[in-house]
């Protein structure tokens, strides 16, 4: 492990990534099993006399609720940094302290890799340019296309969602970012995907990360109706069933990787990020009011995505106009 390298990732994150200024009050939330990751922000926060820690239980799954006194801490904080297992990003509480003014920012499931290089290392602020050409095709769009050469054939319409742009930083009020997940993101409409994705990279589910073999998903009315493959798509219908409740299969989030330092390594920030994969999201979607807990990304590599007929990512690369 290269101490300095995790240090100046931490520090990264602490400046150019939220512009912590030295009175604020900062929160680090952690859990025992990402305690080490909590640890090293909080050691790179030296400098800051209002920085707070708070360990709670491990969360099971992605988009769950935490403790009632980290929620309560999340509200009284100026910035937020959640090194914790699971991600907090669709909770209520991270949309709570958001409304109540924090700049969030999400390090959920971080390793020592992740400190050492990689996407944390980019240029943020260069990378802007592919976050607002992506944001700038998916504006005022309804059909969306999206095809690649391993067989995705989808199509989804996302007329009046919101669009998501992600740069990796929480510099204003309000604000939630994920570094080094950049990207840009926005979401079928309930009842209007369908169609096939061939999913190649990787999903961010404890008992999946990269994929050795393609799963492919059939989806009728926006939701998953049929999975294909070898020994893992078995296990990922496995899990999926495990949840016992049919919103688990819905399809929601379109999100466009779009940092081109981070490297696919089965993290799912690190993952999301990737120049050149898409990611789907199965469970809680933006559209749907957060009335299901859980949400996976599913990540695919170098799919070309059009909206009403003008192609906007081709075979993983930006298109600019």
């Amino acid at each position: 492990m290269g101490e300095k390298k995790v240090y100046e990732a931490c520090r990264r994150l602490l400046t150019v990534c939220s512009h912590c200024q030295k009175e604020e009050n900062i929160l680090i939330v952690t859990d025992e099993e990402s305690f080490d990751m909590g640890m090293a922000m909080w050691d790179a926060a030296e400098e800051f006399p209002n920085r707070t820690l708070a360990l709670m239980t491990p969360r099971k799954m992605h988009g769950e609720e935490p403790t009632d006194l980290v929620a309560a801490a999340m509200l009284k904080a100026d910035v937020i940094f959640r090194a914790t297992t699971f991600s907090l990003s669709h909770s209520k509480a991270r949309e709570n302290a958001c409304v109540a003014g924090a700049r969030d920012l999400n390090c959920c499931d971080y390793d020592y890799n992740m400190l050492e290089s990689g996407g944390l290392y980019t240029d943020f602020e260069a990378n802007r340019k592919y976050v607002d050409a992506i944001a700038k095709g998916f504006e005022g769009g309804d059909k969306v296309h999206i095809t690649s050469a391993l067989g995705t054939d989808y199509y989804c319409s996302i007329k009046g969602h919101k669009i998501f742009p992600q740069y990796g930083m929480s510099l204003n009020p309000g604000q939630t970012s994920s570094p080094p997940d950049i990207e840009c993101a926005t979401g079928a409409i309930p009842g209007t995907a369908y169609g096939k994705l061939v999913i190649d990279g990787s999903i961010t589910h404890p008992a999946m990360g990269l994929l050795k073999e393609p799963i492919t998903l059939y989806v009728e009315n926006s939701f998953v109706t049929k999975i294909e493959g070898g020994e893992e798509a078995k296990t990922f219908a496995e899990e999926l069933a495990k949840v016992y409740d049919p919103r688990m299969y819905r399809v929601g989030e379109i999100g466009v990787g779009l940092n081109p330092d981070a490297t696919l390594c089965g993290r799912m920030l690190e993952d999301e990020g990737c120049m050149g994969y898409v990611h789907v999201a199965l469970g809680n979607n933006e559209t749907d009011n957060r009335d299901f807990l859980l949400h996976i990304d599913m990540m695919f590599k170098d799919p070309t995505i059009e909206v009403d007929g003008k192609v906007i990512f081709d075979e993983g690369k930006v298109v600019f106009d």
